[in-house]
């Protein structure tokens, strides 16, 4: 897992006033949204694309890991909107899997 992006939260000094960075991995790779809580990160979903400015950090067709009860096939399910976020998070390029393409 590479990380991509680090966003620092919102105002975060690290970012200029006038930056603006599109974030769109090449096909057959997504980005994977991760938040650190006492040391250990967890995955908040994944999007197609992102757009981070020194406010927040705007991840378009946002998506998360379903799976069946045997956790023998597992699915991706879009999420009810966007994401805008304004704590920290990480975002990991990661290669695209099965689960994210098919929908069952």
């Amino acid at each position: 897992m590479n990380t991509f992006f680090s966003f620092g939260g919102r105002g975060t000094r690290k970012i200029k006033r006038s930056s603006i960075f599109n974030l769109d991995p090449n096909p057959g790779a997504v980005l994977l949204i991760t938040k650190r809580v006492g040391g250990i990160d967890f995955v908040c979903g994944y999007c197609r694309s992102a757009i981070v400015d020194k406010w927040g950090c705007y991840c378009a067709h946002p998506f998360i890991r379903v799976s069946s009860p045997d956790l023998r096939k597992s699915w991706w399910m879009p999420m009810e909107s966007d994401l805008m976020i304004y704590h920290a998070v990480t975002l990991h390029l990661v290669p695209e899997e099965d689960w994210m393409r098919d929908v069952t």
